[in-house]
């Protein structure tokens, strides 16, 4: 197949007819089946959606290793395997947010006696759903995720300073699980 010789309109003729450039202002982070204990009234929970103020769409790698039979050696896929998951969530006065992250991790860890607790008690789904800058609701996404078996590894430090004015407080963390997939 040929090429075809590049020029603003044929980039344009490639990407309109796909809805033009992908923006990454429309997304929605859902955590299903969360812990018991750690949000008791169960609106933090569902706040956080909204309170969500950056997420990444972790990376997913394939792990390889130098394989050497005769000649040259040659790199050989032996697992996948799967970054980290960072989020920035905004905090409301209440700091009901940290609060919900700080028990998480009591879930993990006994704070008295540093026991930890069982994988299945303390886990989450989560979802990661891009909405189309042309749709007008939150139905259906573009493309979606579900991050199985997700835990707050690390909850992060809030700042607090005299001279931030009126700054809104964000709270980053950052998230261990056992895989994701794409569901859409």
């Amino acid at each position: 197949m040929a090429l075809s010789k590049f020029s603003p309109s044929t980039l344009r003729a490639e990407i309109n007819p796909q809805g033009g450039f992908a923006t990454n202002e429309r997304y929605q982070v859902v955590f299903t089946n969360i812990p018991a204990g750690i949000d008791p009234d169960s609106k933090t929970n569902r706040r956080l959606q909204f309170l969500c103020d950056s997420v990444a769409i972790p990376t997913k790698s394939i792990a390889a290793s130098d394989k050497f039979i005769y000649g040259t050696s040659y790199q050989m896929p032996y697992r996948q395997t799967f970054a980290e998951l960072s989020m920035s969530f905004l905090v409301t006065d209440s700091m009901k947010e940290k609060t919900f992250f700080d028990n998480w991790q009591k879930q993990i860890v006994d704070e008295d006696t540093g026991d930890l607790k069982f994988y299945n008690r303390y886990t989450c789904g989560i979802t990661i759903s891009k909405f189309s800058k042309t749709q007008d609701d939150f139905i259906n996404p573009t493309y979606e995720i579900e991050i199985e078996r997700a835990w707050p590894s690390i909850v992060a430090e809030i700042q607090l300073n005299h001279s931030g004015g009126n700054e809104v407080v964000r709270l980053p963390v950052t998230f261990q699980y056992k895989k994701w997939r794409q569901t859409v």
